[in-house]
């Protein structure tokens, strides 16, 4: 996996290199460190890539680029291509402003899937994949095995349905329970049990899930129970300007309060 960190003067930073060090040592192929502020930011990339330790086999390049934080990374994301972008906070919140919110903005214009580090520090050993249930699941599991397996963490598959979710047409109307539709064969349920098996195949522990209500909340509120260490959510392009909307809202939303780190993930583009 080809990874990119932002390793510049940042409220973050010693955040972002503690818990990247893990990616680098057992995910990363290739590693490009990152500082806005010009070559006399430099040393800082050499302090970075003495605290990450990549291995022997890892190629490491140093990119001390001109500019602020965010214009360093987005040059540095279209000199190369990029599995992985990993950013902390970039400023310190002002006021009431939620935390966060340039790293957020960078996360919404980046090509690559892009990893925001806050909270904790963990190891990655329990993954919360929050699946629509649609194809798009596919591109989050692809990612999320490559950083599963070499961690040796297990993944939960969670998806969010609406009451309205668990009525059959007919009549009277009947609900179905949670479980039943989890175990039914809507395209849904179908994409998650495919979802959990690819994952299994690669060697990746994981279940499916699922809640029923306000995606953000039932998602805030799984986190809240289930001891994860990492959320990953899909950010994929969408066919309508609404879905754009909506889909950029809930992505949003959950890089404002996710208690820990967020990977958002996106489809590369097709030839």
């Amino acid at each position: 996996m080809k990874v990119l960190i932002y390793a510049g003067p940042a409220p973050s930073r010693d955040l972002v290199l503690e818990f990247s060090a893990q990616l680098v040592q057992h995910v990363a192929s290739d590693l490009t460190l990152v500082t806005g502020g010009g070559e006399e930011r430099r040393p800082l990339l050499e302090q970075a890539v003495e605290r990450l330790r990549p291995p022997e086999h890892v190629s490491v390049t140093k990119r001390a680029l001109p500019g602020d934080a965010q214009a360093a990374i987005l040059a540095a994301a279209r000199q190369d291509t990029h599995d992985l972008v990993i950013v902390g906070r970039l400023h310190q919140p002002l006021g009431r402003l939620l935390p966060g919110a340039h790293s957020k903005a960078i996360a919404q214009r980046l090509e690559p899937s892009v990893l925001r580090v806050h909270g904790p520090a963990k190891p990655i050993r329990r993954i919360l994949l929050a699946s629509g249930g649609d194809y798009h699941t596919f591109d989050d599991v692809s990612i999320t095995a490559r950083i599963a397996g070499p961690l040796g963490a297990e993944v939960t598959v969670l998806h969010v349905l609406s009451q309205q979710s668990l009525l059959f047409e007919g009549f009277p109307p009947r609900r179905i329970s949670l479980p039943d539709f989890l175990a039914g064969n809507s395209p849904e349920a179908n994409t998650l049990r495919d979802a959990a098996v690819l994952l299994n195949e690669r060697g990746v522990p994981a279940q499916v899930k699922g809640r029923v209500g306000p995606v953000l909340d039932e998602i805030m509120a799984e986190l809240r129970v289930g001891s994860y260490d990492l959320l990953v959510i899909g950010a994929h392009r969408v066919t309508s300007a609404l879905d754009r909307i909506l889909l950029e809202d809930i992505t949003g939303d959950l890089l404002d309060t996710s208690p820990l780190p967020v990977l958002v993930v996106r489809a590369k583009r097709e030839a």
